[in-house]
């Protein structure tokens, strides 16, 4: 037992450490905006139309879950809309589509689930702007992102700079990622791999479904070990597809610590749960 608990200790300061760029760039950047550029700036970011979802698909593709924390920390300070944000989640493959690609005789997998999930990204984006308009409505209220902003008080900002601030926020955040990762690999660690595979041993119908449950794991381990499945021939690539485009690292539970609208945030995840299970089910049917 205590090995695993080490072990487990290990894998989330690595995992960890790794997202401190991404974090200390996001806060960074979303303190200049804040208190620094102009409200026409922060407008014209958050207006961004159809470049929205197809930026937020492209990001979600590099292999760094990093980039979730990024696009969960923007929305929830108001400054990309819910469209950038679903296609970020949605696109996000992880460690999948390297593994894939690093794999002989399934590196044509890892592209076309590159392809795939730019795809998904990108649609159930636009699909999301249009299906939730009064969320789209209520973010863009001013008043609302200066409500949301209150990671710290204005005269406080200002007599730390924005650098020292930015890194307070890290640090923050930071703790709260690493208390998340290390309970999660524990509960990784103690049911093991071979409990984990036994999940998978219904029926192929049921198996996209309990992908998109396993992808609801925040953390990037799912990403990895969906892929171990799929090339152990345990799973098809519609249950992979289902699963990676339902995981977004450790963004989702960013987003329900930091978006203080829960039934946003709830019906995000239900939106994403869908077209997980809808493609995955898809590709299944399709015989990919």
């Amino acid at each position: 037992m205590y090995e695993v608990i080490l072990e487990a200790l290990i894998d989330a300061i690595e995992d960890s450490a790794k997202l401190i760029p991404f974090l200390y760039a996001s806060y960074l950047f979303i303190e200049f905006i804040e208190h620094e550029a102009s409200d026409r700036l922060t407008r014209r970011l958050y207006s961004l139309g159809s470049k929205g979802p197809v930026l937020g698909a492209v990001a979600g593709l590099m292999p760094m879950c990093g980039l979730s924390v990024t696009a969960a920390d923007l929305f929830s300070n108001r400054l990309i809309t819910v469209s950038t944000l679903i296609a970020e989640f949605a696109a996000e493959t992880d460690e999948a589509i390297p593994i894939l690609l690093g794999t002989t005789g399934f590196r044509f997998k890892g592209l076309l689930l590159a392809v795939i999930s730019l795809v998904i990204g990108i649609i159930s984006g636009i699909i999301a702007g249009k299906f939730f308009p009064n969320v789209a409505d209520r973010q863009h209220s001013h008043e609302e992102h200066e409500h949301l902003h209150s990671n710290c008080e204005d005269d406080e900002c200002e007599k730390e700079g924005l650098f020292m601030t930015a890194l307070a926020h890290t640090l923050k955040s930071l703790a709260f990622v690493l208390s998340a990762i290390f309970i999660i690999n524990l509960l990784v660690g103690i049911a093991g791999e071979e409990r984990a595979a036994a999940l998978f041993s219904v029926g192929e119908p049921i198996k996209p479904l309990i992908a998109a449950l396993t992808g609801l794991i925040p953390n990037c381990a799912p990403s990895i070990i969906l892929s171990e499945f799929y090339m152990e021939g345990l799973i098809s690539y519609g249950s992979l597809i289902s699963g990676v485009t339902m995981n977004a690292g450790v963004g989702i539970a960013m987003l329900w610590k930091y978006n203080r609208d829960r039934k946003q945030n709830f019906l995000i995840c239900l939106y994403l749960f869908a077209v997980s299970v809808i493609c995955g089910y898809a590709v299944q049917l399709i015989g990919l």
